[in-house]
């Protein structure tokens, strides 16, 4: 009972918009949590979930990590807006919290001289995206891409990863443009990239829809690859095409799914009840508290943060993770592929595989 008494005890700041643009998802998170929460509980493990409202921008995370350092929030979990993790792991390292990172990207190379603290992952990060994307090309038999980027912070973390890689997997980028988050005719950059073995497209889920439109109405055959992001399945829905994207193996490995498949049957379960779409991010947060549970079941409330760095392989919602020292918790290669939408079936384009890497 006592054990039992301490878990309960760890607060945990969950950092969701549950107001503007994205607060209709946000709150759906929330409620998932609730119901994730409850499933540990009846494990013998249970946590108090304080949510934190970030709005979903970035200039909002400073408010948020005072409101968790009033409210004595012992880890932070989150966010859901990729651009917001950089300055959420730099506010929370000023004060020493914890962070598991739900999506975005911290890049470490900026903090080797001095570490941001304890930070982990959940998700996919984009660097692990644009690897195993990369992979997926070069086993194809794909050598010259053109990228299409909007200039936005989400274009430009993709941009970074995508040349940070390009050379390790024999792939040479021979055509570069840009175009904005709201441009709806794009129809120009995709003719001068016609040369061009195959283009990814990295861009807000929205802006790909317009890309995916242009490609539509002109008939290019060039296959055209997608962010991580782009992987909800209403948005895949309402493209109405064909066309490949990366993701995780979200659920889609039938008996060989890797991870937690009690978690993955309660998500099942919940989704039909709620009619909800697949989408990494329930899956990202889900892991963040599986994180602590076995932290927590390793080390007691008192060594919970030290027992994180010894977890080596847990099973997660979206599959396996593992400890590494450049990417601190990461989706390993048996969790990862590279994925298609047809019709309203998920098809492995590239499946998951131990030499992802």
């Amino acid at each position: 009972m006592a054990q039992t008494a301490a878990w309960a005890a760890l607060k945990i700041g969950v950092v969701l918009p549950l107001s503007g643009e994205q607060a209709h998802f946000g709150n759906q998170l929330k409620l998932w949590l609730e119901e994730v929460n409850q499933t540990l509980a009846r494990q013998g493990v249970s946590f108090d979930l304080v949510y934190l409202d970030s709005r979903g921008s970035p200039s909002n995370i400073r408010k948020v990590v005072e409101d968790a350092l009033w409210q004595k929030v012992n880890v932070l979990i989150g966010p859901l807006m990729p651009t917001c993790a950089d300055v959420l792991v730099r506010e929370a390292r000023l004060y020493g919290l914890p962070v598991i990172v739900t999506s975005g990207e911290i890049n470490p190379i900026k903090y080797l001289r001095n570490p941001p603290g304890p930070v982990f992952r959940t998700g996919i990060s984009t660097r692990l995206a644009v690897k195993a994307l990369y992979h997926c090309l070069k086993n194809r038999g794909i050598h010259k891409i053109g990228l299409l980027l909007t200039r936005d912070p989400f274009g430009r973390e993709g941009e970074k990863w995508l040349y940070a890689y390009a050379t390790e997997f024999a792939l040479k980028i021979v055509k570069k443009r840009y175009f904005g988050v709201f441009d709806t005719d794009v129809t120009q950059h995709l003719e001068d990239m016609l040369d061009c073995d195959a283009i990814i497209c990295w861009a807000p889920a929205r802006s790909s829809l317009q890309v995916l439109k242009n490609i539509h109405r002109t008939s290019y055959a060039i296959p055209v690859y997608f962010s991580h992001i782009v992987d909800d399945e209403i948005f895949l829905k309402e493209t109405s095409f064909n066309m490949p994207f990366v993701g995780p193996a979200f659920f889609y490995q039938g008996k060989n799914f890797p991870g937690d498949k009690n978690l993955l049957n309660v998500w099942l379960t919940y989704k039909q009840q709620y009619d909800l779409p697949d989408n990494i991010y329930f899956g990202a947060f889900a892991d963040a508290l599986i994180f602590l549970k076995e932290a927590i079941k390793k080390g007691g409330y008192n060594h919970w943060l030290k027992s994180m760095d010894r977890l080596r392989v847990v099973k997660g919602l979206t599959g396996i993770y593992f400890l590494s020292p450049d990417d601190h918790y990461g989706l390993i290669s048996a969790s990862l592929g590279v994925f298609q939408y047809n019709g309203f079936n998920f098809e492995p384009i590239c499946k998951p595989q131990k030499g992802v890497f």
